[in-house]
């Protein structure tokens, strides 16, 4: 399905490139958005009540450090109550733009848990790395293509043994993120 969706955009918005004057990062966003919906909409029917929300500040609990992410994927625990569960920050031409803002803001989002793993990705759209941050130390993975220049039906295949590494690590981070684990006193 997301291989579907990328599919659709391409032949709508056009292949992203930073010589293209008319690709902007709001154009990045629509393909973020296109990409990490089916995955959102899967975690969702399986119980995990999270919602998705775009241009959301995470203040630090100190009240000095903060930022606007393009997306947020919190957990509504209860009415007032919410838990962040996974960042992107989306940017239009490299990864390294956003690398410092999105680890900030992983690690604002953490303190404001008050616990669990958070996940967060830096993507142009076309590029997407994963980043993780447990209240000690970052992780990282590899860089990870996901749109190829000229995407046909006839690519799926290929493209499911590199490309759908992105699901499954969105997958990952949507269904274990932000969840902090209670003692249990057995008594």
């Amino acid at each position: 399905m997301v291989y579907g969706r990328i599919r659709e955009y391409l032949n709508i918005e056009g292949f992203p490139t930073e010589v293209n004057p008319d690709f902007k990062e709001a154009n990045v966003g629509d393909l973020v958005y296109a990409t990490i919906g089916p995955v959102l909409d899967s975690v969702r029917g399986m119980g995990r009540n999270i919602r998705l929300t775009r241009e959301k500040e995470i203040t630090s609990v100190d009240n000095e450090t903060g930022g606007v992410e393009e997306f947020v994927v919190v957990d509504q625990i209860a009415v007032a109550e919410q838990m962040f569960v996974s960042i992107i920050e989306a940017k239009r031409t490299s990864l390294g733009q956003g690398i410092k803002q999105l680890l900030l803001s992983l690690k604002d989002a953490w303190d404001n848990n008050g616990g669990g793993v958070v996940y967060g990705f830096v993507t142009t759209g076309e590029q997407w790395q994963m980043f993780s941050y447990d209240g000690t130390s970052f992780q990282k993975t590899r860089r990870l293509v996901v749109v190829l220049e000229g995407m046909e039906e006839e690519d799926e295949e290929s493209w499911m043994k590199e490309g759908s590494l992105l699901v499954d690590c969105l997958f990952f981070a949507l269904k274990t993120g932000g969840i902090v684990k209670k003692d249990v006193v057995v008594g």
